[in-house]
């Protein structure tokens, strides 16, 4: 949903003759382009694949102005980063000496109750001074692949205070004039299980803030100082404007959301979540109050969902205008202390991913009831992430720790214009898959099987695209932690489409890669269920199903988990939820599926009503027919849409 827009601020900035918009405009794209360098330099430079290959990074331009240090340029990255980076450089700033500073002083701060998202995000801040005075801060962050703690790559499940979780760092000086702090670093690489990883992207992330300063001090040079500052405020006020134009096609009102992550990861009770979208004129207040309080468990949040939730926002108004300070200006949120939105120290908030994924969910579901049927169905609502490390056994590389993280991907939920796309991780993220050439050079494990999961896209007139199964096998004993959540009820369609399949896991302990058995994901014979939905027989049961019946754990949040040489982990990260009545989907749509792997051939009648007389020809007469029989049996209560879930499975 876009409009043409036109800002009185920006008109007020831009005034003067054609060649002095011109210049505005050159500055606005040049800041975007200095953020953009910084970024592919911290891509190309950093050591570990969560930061190279994943893209879980994000580089940022914040300027004084009254309203504080406000975000000018960004290159997203990661999404989420970029919409909480200018809260960190407010709060990090806020606090910091500025009387002592100097050229090439440089910040670390990782706490998430100073802006960071969680401890494992590392952010870098580098004031420049212009005229004596910190005019710009320039702010690289990154995940990294471990910071300590008592599991690699920083999602603590099982833990309930941040004194258990990994080393969390207030503002802290890391380079003082361009020279490294070595007291910080020392400090740092001593209580990281890969001191190398860590101390490449460290460097990476200063490096690329480097660049960045040079680059930012072309631009001024070759304008003044003065017309940068107006260049940027310029900036800022169009994406508002677009924001806002955005805002205002929305009908006024107040629309309700609500879901529950499954469980906390310590106790077995679920954690309510809800938002309220009270939108006026070209404004959105979001109010978190009715969401239950903070959990024993990490899956809350300090505060970042103030700032998440414009993500899915701008998604849906305004997915085109560059992101900065005005994407966040015409929004407000409430967040209730103590609640899961909003959870106080001590707790543990390492695992912030499922909260965070849900909140983008929330947002589609409560602007899908002022939308009508230009509503959205929701994404997978989970990463279902692995974080894998250990020594290496491999010869070559016997002593060596290493860690990883495993990113499968998703489906994201089908619109009233086409399917959901297919195998994307997270919307809060816009993270990539692992490489996995990558992940086998540098690892000891073999990706075995990283595919497009049939049957786990929401049914609908327009299906949810759907998600993945992934099976990795160890070469060396392998400590691993998943964190998932829709567990217990895949993720919701919209204007009648279905529910996308839940998030799965087995242990595979007798693995063996040229058996064709072992890559059959339907064949369960040899496969131990670690979580899910599930009957008496051992088969995925989302309806009707228990959940834990039969399974090791009762959470899909779970630390510990060892992999020994010949074993697998395998995995079913559900797609996305589907659009409008499945009984309406154009029958070659549904044949096209069924021949591209997208659905099986039982599912389709199922879900769709589709009737085939062989395995590449529908019935069309019979079709036609048992669709009004189901249309009639959902009018009387006897059937409705089914969540998605192969039905080929093999148990015995």
């Amino acid at each position: 949903m876009t409009s043409t827009i036109e800002s009185a601020g920006a008109r007020s900035v831009a005034e003067g003759d054609a060649q002095h918009l011109i210049d505005l405009e050159t500055i606005r794209y040049g800041l975007i382009e200095v953020a953009r360098d910084m970024h592919q330099a911290l891509m190309r430079s950093a050591f570990s694949p969560i930061v190279r290959d994943i893209n879980d990074c994000t580089a940022a331009i914040h300027m004084r102005t009254e309203n504080g240090w406000e975000m000018v340029a960004s290159w997203e990255g990661c999404m989420q980063h970029a919409f909480t980076s200018q809260h960190i450089c407010n709060f990090t700033m806020n606090e910091w000496d500025e009387e002592h500073l100097d050229d090439g002083d440089v910040i670390l701060v990782n706490d998430p109750w100073r802006g960071a998202i969680h401890c494992a995000d590392i952010n870098i801040l580098r004031p420049v001074r212009i005229n004596g005075r910190a005019e710009f801060v320039l702010h690289s962050t990154s995940h990294v692949v471990d910071l300590g703690g008592p599991i690699p790559g920083g999602f603590a499940n099982g833990v309930q205070t941040a004194f258990e979780e990994q080393l969390r760092f207030p503002p802290t000086l890391l380079y003082a004039n361009d020279r490294p702090v070595k007291s910080a670093f020392n400090y740092l690489l001593e209580n990281v299980r890969v001191p190398a990883s860590v101390l490449g992207d460290v460097r990476a992330l200063n490096g690329c803030l480097v660049i960045g300063e040079r680059r930012l001090r072309e631009l001024i040079g070759k304008y003044d100082p003065e017309l940068v500052h107006k260049g940027a405020v310029y900036g800022i006020e169009m994406t508002e404007a677009a924001m806002r134009a955005g805002i205002r096609e929305i009908p006024d009102g107040d629309y309700t959301a609500e879901d529950v992550i499954d469980e906390d990861g310590v106790t077995g009770e679920s954690v309510p979540l809800v938002m309220t979208l009270k939108k006026r004129g070209d404004s959105i207040e979001v109010d978190y109050s009715g969401t239950g309080r903070q959990p024993l468990g990490n899956v809350g949040t300090a505060w970042c969902e103030a700032t998440r939730c414009i993500e899915g926002i701008k998604f849906i108004v305004d997915p085109t205008s560059a992101v900065n300070s005005g994407t966040l200006r015409p929004i407000e949120s409430i967040l209730p202390p103590g609640s899961a939105v909003c959870s106080l120290p001590p707790t543990s908030v390492s695992n912030h991913v499922d909260i965070g994924g849900r909140i983008v969910n929330l947002v589609a579901q409560a602007m899908g009831k002022a939308m009508g049927d230009k509503a959205i169905g929701c994404d997978s609502g989970t990463l279902g992430m692995l974080t894998l490390g250990g020594v290496d056994d491999r010869p070559g590389h016997v002593g060596n720790p290493w860690a990883s993280f495993a990113l499968a991907g998703g489906g994201w939920g089908a619109t009233w214009k086409g399917d959901g796309l297919t195998f994307c991780t997270l919307a809060i993220g816009n993270c990539r898959t692992s490489v996995q050439e990558h992940v086998e050079r540098e690892s000891p494990l073999v990706v075995v099987q990283h595919e497009i999961m049939p049957d786990s896209g929401g049914a609908g007139q327009h299906r949810g695209g759907n998600g993945a199964v992934y099976t990795i096998t160890a070469l060396s004993e392998t400590a691993i932690t998943v964190t998932g959540d829709r567990t217990r009820i895949g993720t919701p369609g919209t204007k009648g489409g279905g529910r996308g399949m839940p998030f799965y896991g087995w242990l595979i302990p007798d693995f063996d890669a040229k058996d064709p058995a072992s890559l059959d994901v339907f064949d369960l014979r040899a496969a131990e269920p670690l979580f899910g939905m599930f009957d008496d027989k051992g088969i995925p049961t989302p309806d009707g199903g228990t959940f834990g019946l039969g399974t090791k754990y009762a959470s899909a949040k779970v630390s510990g988990i060892v992999l020994e040489p010949g074993q697998a982990i395998r995995v079913i990260i559900g797609g996305g939820g589907g659009w409008g009545d499945p009984l309406a989907r154009p029958t070659a749509d549904v044949l096209d599926d069924v021949l591209d792997g997208m659905h099986t051939r039982r599912y389709s009648e199922k879900a769709y009503g589709v009737v085939f007389s062989d395995d590449t020809t529908v019935d069309e007469a019979a079709t036609t027919a048992r669709r009004a029989e189901l249309a009639a049996a959902r009018e009387a209560g006897q059937w409705s849409v089914p969540t998605a879930c192969p039905l080929e499975w093999r148990t015995a």
